[in-house]
């Protein structure tokens, strides 16, 4: 909203320096006063539509501009769900609203029954919200902690929001894995409960880039390889990691980057569930690879949380936090 508010006020900047200002202060065919003309103009389109027009003025233009800044509407109708799609009632609902021309303001409402909650009234440039309830968690990163630009309030359509409820951490071991591997294809191996390099490893590393020195000003082929012995790995896709899923797992995973294709980059942040140990160890990882440190070697750091417990619980509580 408020880009294009600044795109509107440029457009209403430049043209009305070449514009002379003829415009009558009559009110037009079927307004009584010009008042109510200019309550009629109730979007940008229509502002800039009656400017062109010479229907309003230049003062008349930018006052309503500034004026519609905060009278876009934030209506809301929302339910609160838990990671099985359970409505969650009485979740403290905490709406922030952001105006163009003034402090945030909040509000705070109650989920019912059915985990439902309506915000109407609210006018301004944007709404965030965030959830609260003992014994759940809420992830202010997901996308529904900010009411989308196009959402369109429909009570029969609510915008969904989900917290965890969590079942309650086991024992497991959190990894800070910081390394440097060959950019030749060559493998390093790493053990996933230490987190440490280890020749019989359970977790293989391979990178290969074409060329092996490269220049920084151009882009370069590379692949990376992942490869778990007696696992695999899984792209983290759902909103809270905390479960391991019990089956869909790949022995390996191929990251190819050529230089020529649209979606290259030198950098990737993968998260991924993996199984290890023919389901021994479950977890989940978060990867940082750099292809481009030149010379070689490059840049390999992951986040591991592992259970060894034959688990696919993967809520990590630091009290139970194993130390190897």
């Amino acid at each position: 909203m408020k880009n294009i508010l600044t795109l509107v006020a440029i457009i209403f900047a430049v043209t009305l320096v070449f514009a002379q200002d003829e415009t009558s202060t009559n009110p037009p065919p079927g307004f009584a006063t010009r008042a109510d003309y200019l309550k009629s103009l109730t979007s940008e389109k229509k502002m800039l539509e009656a400017y062109h027009a010479g229907l309003i003025s230049k003062d008349e233009a930018g006052q309503l501009l500034e004026d519609f800044g905060d009278k876009s509407s934030m209506d809301t109708y929302g339910k609160v769900v838990d990671q099985d799609g359970n409505p969650v009632a009485g979740v403290l609902v905490r709406a922030g609203l952001e105006t163009e021309f003034g402090d945030p303001k909040e509000y705070d409402i109650k989920t019912d029954d059915q985990g439902r909650f309506h915000l109407l009234g609210l006018r301004g440039t944007g709404l965030d919200i965030c959830p609260e309830k003992a014994g759940y968690d809420f992830d202010y990163k997901l996308p529904c902690s900010t009411r989308p630009g196009l959402y369109v309030p429909d009570p029969s359509n609510p915008l969904i929001i989900t917290m965890y409820k969590p079942h309650g951490g086991e024992p497991m071991v959190h990894d800070k894995l910081h390394a440097y591997i060959p950019c030749d294809g060559t493998a390093t191996r790493f053990d996933l409960l230490t987190g440490k390099t280890n020749p019989d490893g359970n977790l293989s590393v391979s990178l290969i880039r074409n060329p092996l020195n490269i220049d920084f000003r151009k882009p370069f082929d590379w692949t990376l390889t992942l490869q778990i012995t007696n696992g695999g790995f899984q792209a983290i896709t759902n909103m809270y990691p905390n479960e391991a899923p019990a089956d869909g797992y790949q022995s390996s995973l191929i990251f190819h980057y050529e230089s020529g294709s649209s979606n290259w980059t030198s950098k990737i942040n993968p998260q991924l569930y993996f199984k290890g140990k023919n389901g021994q160890v479950y977890g989940r990882m978060t990867l940082n690879v750099m292809a481009d440190f030149q010379p070689p070697p490059t840049l390999f750091d992951a986040e591991i949380y592992a259970n060894p417990n034959g688990s696919r619980n993967l809520e990590f509580d630091p009290n139970k936090e194993i130390i190897r």
